[in-house]
């Protein structure tokens, strides 16, 4: 106890004395042009990982080691303040500062790379920026457009509405790779498909004030389902943002979008957001992929999807209420939900949405050093349907050449009228039904121990899945779905000598299906002149969705997570000694290097340039196919009727397949990404992106033999995505004495092949039914041939451009206009998906100060 008491003692000296070589730099951030204050600016030590945000009031106080410091003062959309201050052991030294409007990159502070706010040029990772300004400069309604122009992303596009973005290859329906988050808020889908909510987010693009995406494993923070990426969405703050927006938009495709955001501060304790949209409009021509017929429905046919209609439907909302505890901490309390109608691409060709809804319920504590947060997830499938299954169904049920309503097959396989066919084909099974909800906690506390140069960030986050799809996507009409997940994390940033900054993160989280999963990261960045080089390393884990675990969908897709027992294709029928099942899933293993450099060069160029190399472990393949009859998920019989039962001959199985994901065994991947920003004046600049990727996954190894049928497929060994591609912007800003702005795109893809469950593009194949040639059988020394959709040939092989351009007004209206694949030309870039032609839209926005106090 004495030993205790003299420990403590001398701790208590030592920190006493620690303290009295520190002082404090504080004072006021305003805006230049306008004089307001700016809430939320960021001011970082350089050198040092001391740190703090401008209070409600504008100001800031940080503490520092005595003697000569420089500050560096960052604020989105301003160009950075950087000035040396002297500090005094125990003194307290003002510095205000007015800050400029600016748009260059480099200026940026992110808080997604290491869950604290940093200048970008100095993050451990490979991170880009979408800012307020750029969305402003946007017509359109759709938010994702924008990820298209950002260095390293694979932006797709499906359909009108239909965008999303992935990274780094292996591209497919179901793909789950980037954590899709805002305000720090998990918004991937709630229950069986975890996919991120994409167009039926419930934010609206006037209230977007920055979307960073992070490249690379990031399980060490976020935990295992963070593996490939990020896309935090940062809204904005009523208090900074206040006023009023309405947006009237509209365009070709009988687009019609109408938006408004209100937000004021109500006094220095309260202030609140509303914000709302409604949008419609008629999607491109589909192309048709569906077979119907066979055995007593007649011969085998390709016939036209059934689509119910192509127009498509968004209503979102949101509130949010502020309450100002003290000027630095505020309990945030915030919902928003969305109710949507629209096609959607899957594995095995089309989703017909209608009356889709999202929603969430959120509050947050968020102070300098502390955060918690807790909210519930929600998602109801309304009275959606998977649109193959219904065309096939519809057609094979007037079709049938089984007339007699005694013929002991006519209940389940003869010929109906229109109106009784159609409502088999929307049975249940066809038609999902589901109402899955997500439950989130987390808690993070941040600490900067600046008189010894060391940042800490620890916290403990925990998840809890409930999805409930009563059979229609998940087999679990009759077992219970449900997955906990819980783990924490600690983060060390160190300043070295010589401008380095080591960085060391680790994260341990528990799975209740996979058990524990540690996830390290460590990264080392060396402040050069203008910039940063950075090295890093991390380990990640991908947890299969639970789609990947349970699915059973369409008598086609089954989940492996407990291994799916089938009938291979040749063997006896009748001998169950011949049934095969499955390896189960593991999560897959990612171990990255990446080597990166951010900075300007002179006082004109802007470099980001990343190479990266990754080591998969079990990695996760799309849905592939398996040639046999599936028996049972797990220890759980399939009942539903399947879609390629095959027959059976002499008690020979032949010509039956279904789909599931599975583990390779190791993948290794790399790839650069490259972007230039060049300034020839202040108001002109070229933006040029380009990406190289590449994997061993296309070599002839066995050990890419993911399904186990002892031959490597061309849909085994798949990119999924474009080697090369390319993507520019000439931007001419704040013309006609700042009213007026135009910017030129132009977007290169690279032609790729594709494959993804039952869809199927590749250039050999174009102009018939898929085939994937999967080897000899053993079983019989026959071929075997796995029949998917039909192949309307490679995706890629494009160059696209796109032209936008506003003027302001007056002191309340813009008027902003777009035009996307300018010249209309064949954009393909995902399997099932129509050709994208023209786009143009117009937008006009009123923005309504309130009591003069408005930021924008």
């Amino acid at each position: 106890m004495r030993r205790s008491i003299i420990l403590l003692l001398v701790l208590v000296i030592q920190l006493a004395a620690i303290a009295q070589n520190t002082g404090k730099i504080s004072g006021k951030v305003t805006g230049k042009e306008t004089g307001e204050l700016l809430i939320g600016a960021t001011v970082i030590v350089r050198g040092t990982s001391a740190s703090a945000i401008t209070d409600n009031n504008g100001a800031y106080t940080v503490q520092v080691k005595a003697g000569k410091n420089t500050v560096i003062i960052s604020y989105v959309g301003y160009a950075d303040i950087v000035q040396s201050v002297d500090v005094s052991s125990g003194e307290t030294v003002t510095v205000n500062a007015e800050m400029s409007i600016s748009s260059r990159p480099g200026d940026e502070v992110v808080v997604s790379a290491s869950k604290r706010p940093e200048k970008i040029t100095e993050a451990p990772a490979s991170i880009s920026v979408i800012s307020a300004r750029d969305f402003e400069q946007s017509s359109s309604f759709n938010i994702g457009e924008l990820a298209s122009k950002i260095q390293g992303v694979e932006f797709v596009r499906t359909g009108v509405t239909g965008v999303g973005f992935n990274a780094r290859g292996f591209n497919n329906a179901f793909n789950a790779k980037i954590l899709q988050m805002t305000d720090g808020r998990n918004s991937m889908m709630a229950g069986s498909s975890g996919l991120p909510s994409g167009i039926m987010n419930t934010v609206i693009k006037e209230d977007i004030e920055r979307l960073e995406i992070v490249l690379g494993p990031n399980s060490a923070l976020y935990g295992p389902n963070a593996h490939n990426g990020i896309a935090n969405t940062i809204t904005k703050d009523p208090r900074k943002w206040q006023g009023t927006d309405l947006v009237v938009g509209a365009g070709n495709q009988e687009v019609f979008s109408g938006r408004f955001r209100i937000a004021t501060k109500i006094n220095n304790k309260w202030a609140y957001k509303l914000t709302g949209e409604y949008t419609t409009g008629k999607d491109f021509n589909w192309r048709d992929s569906i077979y119907a017929g066979g055995t007593v429905y007649g011969p085998v046919v390709a016939i036209p999807e059934r689509l119910s209609t192509r127009y498509f439907r968004h209503m979102r909302g949101e509130a949010h209420v502020y309450y100002s505890i003290t000027p630095k901490a505020d309990i945030i309390a915030s919902y928003g939900g969305s109710d949507n109608d629209f096609n959607s691409v899957n594995n095995t060709g089309r989703n017909q949405i209608d009356g889709w809804k999202f929603s969430y319920l959120q509050l947050r504590y968020v102070s300098p050093r502390f955060f918690a947060q807790a909210y519930e997830t929600w998602t109801n499938v309304g009275k959606s349907y998977g649109v193959p299954g219904y065309t096939r169904d519809y057609w094979n049920r007037t079709h049938s050449t089984i007339t007699e309503p005694t013929n002991p097959a006519y209940a389940t396989a003869g010929r109906l009228f229109p109106d009784e066919a159609e409502a088999y084909a929307l049975r249940l099974g066809n038609m999902f039904k589901e109402e899955s909800k997500r439950f989130n906690a987390e808690a993070q506390y941040h600490y900067n121990f600046s008189e010894i140069g060391l940042n800490m960030v620890v916290g403990g986050s925990y998840q809890k899945d409930d999805p409930k799809t009563f059979g229609t996507v998940l087999i679990d009409a009759k077992e219970k779905v449900e997955i906990t997940q819980y783990g924490g994390a600690l983060q060390l940033e160190k300043t070295l000598p010589a401008k380095f900054k080591l960085v060391g993160a680790a994260r341990l989280d528990h799975h209740s299906l996979f058990g524990s999963l540690f996830a390290p990261k460590l990264g080392l960045v060396k402040a050069v002149t203008g910039g940063s080089v950075r090295l890093t390393w991390g380990k990640a884990y991908a947890a299969p969705i639970i789609l990947f675990q349970r699915a059973s969908i369409f008598g086609l897709v089954f989940g492996n997570g407990s291994g799916v027992t089938y009938i291979p294709n040749g063997a006896k029928f009748s001998d169950a000694s011949q049934q095969k099942t499955t390896v189960p899933l593991n999560p897959e293993e990612i171990n990255t290097w990446e080597l990166g450099y951010k900075g300007t060069v002179g006082k004109k160029l802007y470099i980001d340039i990343n190479g990266y190399y990754g080591n998969s472990k079990n990695f996760l393949s799309p849905a592939l196919t398996v040639g046999g009859r599936a028996l049972s998920v797990g220890d759980i019989p399939i009942t539903t009727p399947l879609l390629l039962p095959g027959t059976v001959t002499n008690d020979t199985l032949k010509g039956a397949a279904f789909s599931s994901y599975f583990n390779y065994g190791q993948v290794k991947s790399y790839g650069i990404d490259l972007g230039l920003n060049y300034y020839f004046t202040d108001n002109i600049s070229l933006a040029l992106k380009y990406s190289w990727f590449g994997s061993d996954i296309t070599d002839d190894n066995i050990k890419n033999d993911a399904n186990r049928d002892g031959y490597v497929s061309l849909e085994e060994r798949n990119l999924n995505a474009p080697k090369n591609r390319l993507a520019g912007t000439l931007s001419f800003m704040n013309l006609a004495k700042g009213k007026l702005y135009i910017n030129l795109s132009t977007r290169w893809v690279q032609e790729f092949d594709m494959y993804s469950g039952n869809q199927i593009g590749t250039k050999a194949g174009e102009g018939k039914r898929g085939i994937v040639y999967g080897g000899i059988n053993p079983i019989n020394n026959q071929p075997r041939n796995y029949v998917k959709n039909f192949n309307w040939g490679a995706l890629g092989g494009f160059t696209t451009v796109d032209i936008s351009a506003g003027v302001k007004l007056n002191s309340m209206l813009n008027l902003g206009a777009g035009v996307s694949n300018l010249f209309d030309t064949e954009q393909r870039e995902f399997v099932g998906s129509p050709s994208i032609g023209r786009l143009f839209s117009i937008e006009l926005k009123a923005h309504i100060p309130h009591s003069g106090k408005s930021k924008n």
